[in-house]
């Protein structure tokens, strides 16, 4: 099921329709307001990562700037700590919105991620995503490693349309040309179910119609209980 969802992941990502394994709300009725803090706190930790790599500052600076940051992250530290999503489950009582903002390559209260979003288009599910420089790796190019998160996330989130939603089993890459930071970059992928517990998905990422980067994946349905915990944990918070 698809739902609405804006995410500010970079020039060109509008709002879209993202696919939610859960179908759940983007931010439902549980402590909607909580998440939007969470949300304006990782966008500003992103702007100041970015910021980071990019400014060009003297060591004196640097080092004032630093015990600034540190003030902040002690400040934070004083907070009450929830490691996890079933630790945000357990005090907020929504598994599905817990996921979703904390999923460490889409998550939209997740500092790391790069502002993947994703959304049904009739066979297939697509995507967009930018990568700002804290991904390089290459120069002037985003590095593999974070090529192949985004496409295994998205590969997963497209996957979970099926009725047997799985854990990736094998992953494929072919990386065709370097992906380029700061461009809006455009992600389809395609379902093929195999069995009962396994489904195919295949995926390519590109940018202006040129294919940087191709992958086959196999989802398997787990047989242990890793995505029912998170629903039990809500249930007992109720």
């Amino acid at each position: 099921m698809a739902r609405s969802t804006a995410y500010a992941g970079g020039p060109g990502l509008t709002e879209k329709r993202y696919t939610s394994p859960f179908i759940s709300e983007d931010i439902d009725e549980h402590n909607p307001e909580y998440w939007r803090g969470r949300r304006r706190v990782a966008a500003a930790v992103r702007q100041l990562i970015e910021a980071s790599i990019t400014s060009d500052i003297d060591p004196h600076e640097a080092a004032l700037l630093a015990e600034d940051i540190d003030s902040i992250a002690a400040k934070l530290r004083e907070a009450r700590q929830l490691r996890g999503v079933i630790a945000h489950t357990k005090a907020y009582g929504s598994f599905p919105v817990a996921n979703h903002e904390l999923l460490s390559v889409g998550g939209a209260s997740q500092p790391m991620a790069p502002g993947l979003v994703h959304w049904d288009d009739g066979d297939c599910v697509r995507g967009s995503v930018f990568f700002d420089w804290a991904y390089e790796g290459p120069p002037n190019h985003v590095h593999g490693g974070w090529v192949a998160a985004v496409l295994d996330h998205f590969m997963g989130m497209a996957q979970m349309r099926t009725k047997s939603p799985g854990m990736t089993g094998g992953l494929d890459i072919r990386y065709q040309r370097p992906t380029p930071i700061e461009r809006k970059l455009d992600l389809v992928a395609t379902l093929s179910p195999l069995s009962d517990r396994k489904t195919q998905v295949d995926a390519e990422l590109s940018c202006e119609g040129s294919v940087t980067a191709s992958a086959v994946a196999v989802f398997v349905q787990p047989q242990g209980a890793i995505f029912s915990e998170g629903f039990l944990a809500a249930k007992s918070t109720q």
